[in-house]
């Protein structure tokens, strides 16, 4: 749901997290929940515009990166985002080392 679109006009999808919502009923019977984080969790590798749109329109700001390749020009690279290196670009790993794609 988090990575939805809504095609009807005047809708709209929101969400604050993909991962852990805790729900319980309350007295009335109502359904609560609560989501104790805030924020999603990926897995890069192979992820590109030509796989998921949606999440690499998601990262494209407001993102905190980990495991992924640093670009000398401040970007990320990540194996198989399907986005060519500008020439004279460097990649240094998550480990810090430099890696070639």
């Amino acid at each position: 749901m988090a990575m939805m679109k809504p095609t009807l006009p005047g809708w709209k999808v929101e969400c604050v997290g993909d991962d852990i919502a805790w729900m319980r009923f309350d007295s009335e019977g109502r359904l609560r929940a609560i989501n104790p984080e805030n924020g999603f969790f990926g897995v890069a590798p192979g992820t590109s515009m030509n796989t998921n749109p949606n999440a690499m329109e998601t990262i494209s700001r407001n993102t905190v990166f980990t495991n992924v390749g640093a670009t000398s020009d401040g970007g990320v690279y990540w194996e198989g985002i399907d986005q060519p290196l500008s020439p004279g670009v460097s990649v240094t790993s998550w480990t810090g080392k430099p890696w070639k794609p």
